[in-house]
């Protein structure tokens, strides 16, 4: 007679069936599935350790690359900016030391620093525009004619190019000490720009540092007025606009390189002692031969110095 207690036992049965079935397998894969999932452990590991090693090899050469390369720039730029006037102009983004280091390689050059200023993160701040169309109104020289448009940025650093370079599109005016001291102090006070040296009005050609450009909400705006700043110097003096990277969505350097490839000098590694010495000799060429190079490690490069392709 079948009842409760057969199935009871019955299905304990099968449950210790399993049970046994489970143990028995697992005792029977169980060397083989460690055996193999060391293995597998072990392989990763050494690869980890391949490559840990093979980076740290890469970032001693390129160490080793970058030491030389800044034992060799007294002699490599030596003359190659002498008598020269020379403008500095740091963005967003730009290190000082990336700043101080390409100001040291003018210096071996044979440069003068005629200036060295600061565009700051409020200068290219959408809300900005209209104050610096105001700014512009109030602080433009009688020599100089600045632009009719509502783009503030635009306007203003068409100004500010003037003043500090001597010319406005690229014809020479005359600029007072306190022409160039109006501008500066005006966007000193509204937190738009700082001056590490004031300018003296006089410029042979203009470097822009930079860094790898906006990536806030308003980064298109910020990195289109980047580009209208660059390229007001650039429509009065010989300019290299040289930045960490060229990467990036709305880059103000792939910009430059699509759009102004043939008016704007371009390096994209002046990060590096390497990359500042390219930026000399890159504004070198330009202010020297009117020869426009574009160096670095990205696209549309000749090389990371001229004729080093």
């Amino acid at each position: 007679m079948i009842n409760f207690r057969y199935h009871l036992v019955s299905l304990t049965a099968v449950f210790l069936a399993l049970t046994v079935g489970l143990i028995l397998g697992t005792a029977a894969l169980n060397g083989p599935a460690i055996d193999a999932m060391q293995s597998t452990t072990q392989s990763l590991r050494d690869s980890n350790d391949q490559l840990r090693a093979e980076n740290l090899e890469l970032e001693n050469q390129l160490g080793e690359d970058q030491a030389f390369a800044t034992a060799i720039a007294p002699s490599y730029l030596e003359g190659k900016l002498t008598g020269k006037n020379i403008l500095v102009v740091a963005l967003p983004g730009a290190d000082t030391d990336v700043v101080d280091g390409a100001v040291e390689m003018l210096g071996y050059a044979g440069a003068t620093v005629s200036g060295r200023i600061s565009a700051l993160d409020d200068f290219f701040d959408p809300a900005s525009g209209d104050t610096l169309v105001d700014l512009t109104d109030t602080t433009t020289p009688a020599t100089v004619q600045a632009p009719v448009t509502y783009d503030g940025v635009a306007a203003m650093s068409y100004v500010l190019a003037a003043v500090t370079t001597g010319e406005a599109a690229g014809t020479t005016v005359e600029i007072a000490p306190g022409d160039i001291t109006k501008v500066t102090t005006a966007l000193t006070e509204l937190s738009m720009l700082t001056v590490e040296a004031e300018p003296t009005g006089v410029a042979d050609g203009v470097l822009i540092l930079a860094g790898a450009g906006a990536t806030d909400s308003e980064a298109e705006d910020r990195n289109a007025g980047m580009v209208s700043l660059t390229t007001a110097f650039a429509a009065d003096d010989p300019t290299v606009y040289a930045a960490t990277t060229a990467t990036g969505d709305g880059n103000p350097l792939a910009t430059l390189r699509g759009d102004d490839v043939s008016t704007v000098a371009t390096v994209d590694n002046v990060a590096t002692p390497q990359g500042q010495i390219a930026a000399v000799v890159a504004l070198a060429d330009f202010v020297n031969d009117g020869t426009v190079d574009h160096l670095g490690t990205g696209e549309g490069v000749s090389g990371l110095l001229p004729g080093a392709a």
